[in-house]
């Protein structure tokens, strides 16, 4: 398994390539976000180069706040053409696949004109980065209501769509750990995993054994992941203080090793 850091758009990217080098990371998650990463000014061809210089590989995700799903045609429209830009970053850094974010939809869709709203949108997508050479991949959100049935439904519609699964939103608002779920329904797309702790409450991104109650079982979490064979990237989505982060990567490489992954 691949290990990985998300850069902070707040800070330059050549700088958190820098950083990522540092601490010893096999990839940089690089989303595409102002100010530190802005699709619109960044030398992306200057990005690629030092990723390759710190021998550093990259994984792309679009920015969380694109509104897919806003009553606006207008704008529906201008988020589109940012994930379609956001993939064409992923190409010219060298990234498999881009991660793009579950936003539901226009709320006066129905839950059928909702389906096929991500079915129409999302063929777009996927035929711009199969003419990149970019996989698609879209990744559960913190919001657990009924959220695993419209993706079963949404990746019926879309053969060629990847999953991206967030251990960490998967804990939130829930009975219990979602990931054997998305597992069960939708392994055979899965590509990519993000993992974080929280107390069940919000997405904190905190270290692993940091919220007093409610936190993800990460041995358990991390056997479910081996039980469907995933060993692909995993991008630890810690934030605060680089030294949890390391420390959060290490933990999972001992938990790893204790259940024979």
């Amino acid at each position: 398994m691949l290990f990985g850091m998300m850069n902070n758009p707040r800070a330059p990217i050549l700088t958190e390539i820098e950083r990522a080098a540092a601490m010893g990371f096999d990839f940089l998650d690089l989303t595409v976000e102002a100010p530190g990463a802005a699709p619109e000014s960044t030398d992306w061809q200057a990005v690629r180069a030092a990723l390759h210089d710190r021998g550093l590989r990259v994984v792309v995700h679009a920015a969380p706040y694109l509104p897919l799903n806003s009553p606006s045609p207008l704008v529906r429209q201008a988020a589109l053409d940012e994930l379609r830009r956001c993939i064409d970053v992923a190409h010219i850094v060298g990234a498999p696949f881009c991660t793009t974010h579950f936003v539901g939809w226009p709320e006066f869709l129905t839950e059928e004109m909702g389906y096929e709203y991500y079915r129409q949108a999302y063929q777009l997508l996927i035929k711009h980065g199969a003419e990149q050479g970019v996989q698609v991949t879209l990744e559960n959100s913190p919001n657990n209501k009924h959220q695993l049935k419209y993706f079963r439904e949404i990746f019926f519609r879309l053969p060629e769509l990847k999953l991206t699964f967030d251990v960490g939103h998967g804990n939130i608002n829930t009975a219990r750990s979602m990931t054997r779920d998305y597992m069960f329904a939708l392994a055979d797309r899965l590509v990519h995993v993000n993992i974080s702790d929280n107390d069940g409450s919000a997405d904190d991104h905190l270290p692993f054994g940091a919220p007093k109650q409610g936190g993800i079982k990460l041995k358990h979490e991390l056997q479910v992941l081996r039980d469907f064979r995933f060993d692909g990237t995993m991008t630890l989505e810690i934030f605060g203080h680089e030294r949890w982060l390391v420390a959060s990567r290490e933990l999972v490489k001992e938990r790893l090793a204790e259940i024979g992954a």
